[in-house]
């Protein structure tokens, strides 16, 4: 397996969120999620996010947890999920999830 520095592929784009993939090993994938402030990114099925840097919230059903810098979050299988980047300044998560 390669060794990389992940921070050298983060990446933006003011029209959409980037989900760049680090690793691929079936069934799951790991990738950087890369938003703008006010970006949003849905995703179906489980997944283990841990931020890397920036703040917003992940949106599962009817409730809300913030995602702050440092920390981890995750959604369970069946559920549908979206990361938001509520703040002023980029958020990135290193993501965990089943690719399809």
């Amino acid at each position: 397996m390669p060794s990389f520095n992940a921070i050298e592929k983060v990446r933006f784009n003011s029209a959409r969120p980037q989900r760049v993939q680090l690793y691929r090993c079936d069934p799951f994938a790991c990738d950087l999620l890369c938003l703008e402030p006010e970006q949003e990114f849905v995703l179906t099925g489980p997944a283990a996010c841990y931020v890397i840097t920036g703040d917003g919230s992940l949106q599962v059903a009817k409730r809300a947890e913030d995602l702050r810098m440092c920390h981890f979050a995750s959604s369970d299988a069946g559920e549908s999920h979206t990361v938001v980047n509520s703040s002023e300044q980029r958020l990135v998560l290193l993501m965990v999830s089943q690719h399809a």
